[in-house]
This record gives C-alpha cells, structure tokens and sequence, in this order.
C-alpha cells in the first residue's frame, strides 16, 4: 500500500498548483536541453516534467507520495489499470523512470536526438491527460 498523509483542501489546491508550475519550468528546459543537443538533460527534465505533473494530480486528490517508485506504482496501478491513462502512456512514464537513470548515472548511455524528441512529445501529451484529471478535482 502506498503511504500517505491526508492534507487540508486548501493546501492541496495551493501546492497542486505550485507543483504544476514547477511541471511547466522542466518541460521548457527540456525543450531548450533538445534545442542545445543535450538529450540525457532534456531526458532528465522530461521525467521530472512528469513526475511533478503527476504529484499535482496526488496533491489535488490530498496525497503525498515520498517515493519515485511509488509514484511509478500509481500510474500504473490507479491510473493506467482504472483507465484514466492509456497503457502507451504509462509505458512512457515507466521508460522515463529508467532513462532518466541512465541519463543521470550510466557512464556508458547517451541518448541520440530521436529518443529525445520522441520522449518530449510523449510527456507533452502525458501531462496534458494529468492536466484533464486535475481539472476533474482529481478524478
């Protein structure tokens, strides 16, 4: 079971936008990281790009999840198997998790332009289905 703390509404809405707004600032450096040929750093921004997203949409519902991979699990298990998000995109995120790793600590990966670009307009497309569910108060 995931663990989680129950928060006051108004916190929620608050650090759920907060979190957004971070969400937003990762996906723009992603794009000035491919712009510039840094793919394994656009990688890095677009996974945080979605996992900030993704805890926006935890915040609105009043949970916080202290781990990646429980965070990981949730798309899985309650987005993904409930039908909120398609498998393609969980699968995304699930691909992200790990380039990321190798992106941040693998000394023999580099990411080429395609993988890059590929991923970007993935997590675009990801955090605008998040956006609908926040949108929903959460589902």
């Amino acid at each position: 079971m995931l663990k989680e703390w129950e928060l006051s509404l108004s916190y929620n809405k608050t650090a759920s936008d907060a979190m957004l707004r971070k969400a937003q600032e990762k996906l723009l450096s992603a794009k000035d990281d491919f712009k510039a040929g840094r793919y394994d750093s656009c990688i890095g921004n677009l996974y945080y790009s979605a996992f900030q997203t993704v805890t926006s949409l935890l915040l609105i519902q009043g949970i916080l999840i202290n781990k990646h991979t429980h965070v990981r699990g949730y798309v899985n298990k309650e987005l993904a198997h409930r039908g909120l998000l398609n498998k393609e995109q969980a699968k995304l995120y699930n691909k992200l998790m790990e380039y990321r790793s190798d992106a941040d600590y693998n000394n023999e990966v580099f990411f080429e332009k395609d993988i890059a670009e590929e991923l970007l307009y993935g997590v675009e497309a990801f955090n605008e289905s998040i956006k609908i569910l926040i949108s929903k108060d959460g589902l």
